[in-house]
């Protein structure tokens, strides 16, 4: 066999420049980093659409309609989120709620969050002390919600009303049987694998001291791919707010008590140049830690049931809300007398005037109180 020398071996191989070898090593760089850049881009456009409520909620895209808006019949279709009538962008409309439990015991006043709640939910808890319940669009930026409490299963009845991801801490043997036998609840337990979602504040004492944030709902809401999902609410009707004109007198005020004595006494009082209620307890404006600032509804509903039953010990209450009754509904300065309705644990509860129609909300909030049928509801 004939050897191959050297020279001939390597004269087998392509001979590139030294100059050109620079040029391909670059090109290769330039490719590389190319496809590493298109790749990055669309992991954050990813994350960008997904956390798109994070960003630029300075709240010029979230209005209502007697906040500036014209009402003209061709915006009756424009979008508006199920969970309060509030216009927004048709992107905006409907994002997943969340709920999460919030104490009301008089030392832990003023909290924090409640203002920016869509919806707010009110009832007997043991003890003769109440505890609220906030449904919340996650577009809203709401540095502190606190302090969190533990559920019950009557605020269960209620948060299945949206599908909304219910934060709680810990909860009454009862309402943790609820969660733990409906995997339609979407739960939040602040007292075990998700607690990376809440912290303390140090300043106060447990379990009075339990906090969340709107970052930390929303990152929750990611966990549970739950961010890009559009959710499925059985919206109320909404309405334009009324014209002045149109509105009822100045300070009238609804009235009614929880309990006894001072402590769970509520007050809304009727401001007509804004169309809202500013909300007393205990004969003293209620504020939100958040902003020092009063707080005040579009609608407030006062929902009749019948008396609370005791469950078992600790003196927990059992509240049923399901079936239908009469309420007060406070709208536009005015007093209706109305009935409500409540076929299951998913279905909305649903308002209606004296004629059996379905009463309109005022675009915004709503406060609803469930209060036990024997207590006095005054207007005055």
């Amino acid at each position: 066999m004939k050897k191959q020398n050297k020279n001939q071996a390597s004269s087998n191989w392509i001979k590139i420049p030294p100059k050109h070898q620079i040029l391909w090593v670059v090109g290769f760089f330039m490719v590389g980093m190319l496809i590493c850049w298109w790749y990055i881009f669309n992991i954050i456009s990813w994350q960008v659409k997904s956390f798109e409520f994070f960003i630029d909620f300075s709240g010029q895209s979230v209005i209502t309609k007697g906040q500036g808006a014209a009402t003209t019949q061709e915006q009756e279709a424009d979008p508006y989120r199920l969970i309060d009538g509030v216009l927004v962008d048709d992107d905006k409309d409907r994002f997943w709620p969340y709920a999460v439990m919030m104490e009301n015991l008089l030392s832990v006043r003023p909290q924090s969050g409640l203002s920016q709640a869509a919806v707010v939910y009110e009832s007997l808890v043991e003890g003769g002390a109440t505890r609220f319940m906030a449904v919340y669009d996650p577009s809203e930026i709401i540095p502190e919600i606190m302090p969190v409490r533990s559920a019950r299963p009557y605020y269960l009845e209620w948060s299945s009303e949206y599908g909304a991801m219910y934060a709680h801490a810990g909860g009454s043997p009862k309402a943790l049987t609820v969660i733990r036998e409906n995997p339609d609840i979407i739960d939040l337990e602040a007292l075990s694998s998700d607690a990376k979602y809440f912290w303390r504040d140090t300043s106060k004492s447990a379990p009075h001291n339990l906090v969340t944030s709107s970052e930390k709902m929303n990152f929750a809401l990611y966990d549970k791919k739950l961010i890009d999902k559009e959710a499925e609410i059985k919206s109320w009707k909404f309405k334009d707010e009324a014209e002045l004109e149109e509105r009822g007198e100045d300070g009238k005020k609804a009235s009614f008590n929880f309990s006894y004595g001072l402590t769970y006494k509520v007050d809304f009082q009727y401001n007509q140049g804004k169309n809202s209620y500013l909300r007393f307890n205990a004969d003293q404006p209620f504020l939100d830690k958040n902003t020092g600032e009063q707080i005040e509804a579009k609608n407030v509903i006062v929902q009749l049931v019948e008396e609370p039953v005791f469950d078992g010990g600790k003196g927990r209450l059992e509240i049923f809300v399901g079936g239908e009754g009469v309420a007060w509904f406070f709208r536009d300065g005015q007093a209706i007398p109305a009935t409500w309705k409540k076929e299951s644990r998913t279905d909305r509860t649903l308002f209606y005037d004296i004629d059996g129609n379905e009463i309109e909300f005022n675009r915004g909030n709503a406060w609803i109180h469930i209060i036990p049928k024997d207590k006095e509801v005054l207007y005055e």
